[in-house]
């Protein structure tokens, strides 16, 4: 079963189109079939390369050619982008639902890059906040899998954690962003990055249910 949600804040185009959300009308039909696809296999979610290359597969069955190359890369940010199309560098993250209390409503964690390299705490914050990428496509699911996903799509600046306060936990062993949304540093290993944003900050939203 396919349903999707708010697709009346898009509208279809046979033109070239002038930015990367004007393609989801025609996106979305293709990247849920093969969402589909893939659990008629596996019964595991669809997340990291595995993820990155149906979105990929998806755009070049659509028409359209990604810088996407199946290496395994963690460069920081950008997993593709779109040939001759403006602002088009996607990163791909897999999210988990929560409704944390110090936002009080629904939202998606998802996780960062690394930032052991950068020692003060001001360096980690510039350089999350460095222009990396313009879109996330984020594939966000429950806790406890029960093959359902939303699709969510928002511009990165959307989520820049330079727009946060930032302090010390009480336990000293992490850092925490505070506005609206929220996002931590721990001290120890990787020094990684968590956001988790509300819901209803999100612009674009579509559900796909591989239940049925």
């Amino acid at each position: 079963m396919y349903k999707i949600t708010n697709m009346s804040a898009l509208s279809e185009t046979t033109e070239m189109p002038a930015n990367l959300t004007e393609l989801l009308p025609a996106l979305l039909p293709i990247l849920q079939r093969r969402i589909v696809d893939y659990h008629g296999m596996f019964s595991m979610p669809l997340i990291a390369e595995m993820w990155e290359e149906t979105l990929h597969r998806s755009f070049e069955e659509l028409g359209y050619k990604t810088t996407w190359k199946p290496d395994r890369s963690h460069t920081v940010g950008e997993d593709m982008r779109l040939e001759n199309i403006m602002d088009s560098r996607i990163s791909c993250k897999s999210g988990q639902f929560i409704a944390p209390r110090e936002l009080k409503r629904d939202c998606v964690k998802i996780s960062g890059s690394r930032s052991t390299r950068f020692i003060s705490l001001e360096d980690k914050i510039k350089h999350f906040s460095n222009d990396h990428d313009d879109f996330y496509f984020c594939l966000a699911k429950n806790k406890k899998f029960n093959n359902k996903y939303k699709l969510l799509v928002f511009p990165s600046s959307l989520c820049k954690v330079d727009q946060l306060t930032w302090t010390e936990s009480a336990s000293g062993k992490e850092f925490k962003g505070t506005g609206p949304f929220i996002a931590s540093i721990g001290k120890s290993m990787s020094a990684q990055l968590w956001t988790t944003i509300p819901l209803d900050y999100i612009p674009y939203q579509f559900e796909i249910d591989c239940s049925e």
